[in-house]
């Protein structure tokens, strides 16, 4: 027997709006990136982030249909302690208005890395 829940009471689609744009960015910036998407969206044990590139960059990807995102140290330390654990450069790559605008906010070390890497030519 199948009991269908109205949409009011919870019922219909498991996923809203929101989550499938979090799923479409995480793909966009995979492919974009040259990178992949993190089994889970990195909520198993051993492998954190939304997007990694193996060895360079693990993203963790935020969307919001607001003007506005709010960036938290916890966010920041989270994907921090994950990507240089693994050496790789972390980054959160943050899509306001549901995507009319994108950003990333790495943290400076990281910014100061990559002027230094392209000054030398590397």
């Amino acid at each position: 027997m199948t009991v269908i829940v109205p949409k009011r009471l919870g019922g219909g689609s498991m996923t809203s709006a929101s989550h499938r744009r979090s799923r479409e960015q995480e793909k966009e910036a995979a492919a974009r990136l040259g990178g992949r998407i993190t089994k889970a969206s990195g909520a198993g044990a051993f492998e954190k982030g939304d997007v990694r590139v193996k060895g360079l960059l693990r993203v963790e990807a935020k969307t919001t249909k607001h003007k506005s995102f709010s960036v938290t140290g916890e966010m920041l330390d989270k994907i921090e302690q994950q990507a240089v654990m693994a050496g790789e450069f972390p980054a959160m790559e943050i899509e306001i208005e549901g995507g009319a605008r994108r950003v990333y906010v790495v943290p400076t070390w990281v910014l100061d890395d990559l002027i230094r890497m392209v000054q030398q030519g590397k």
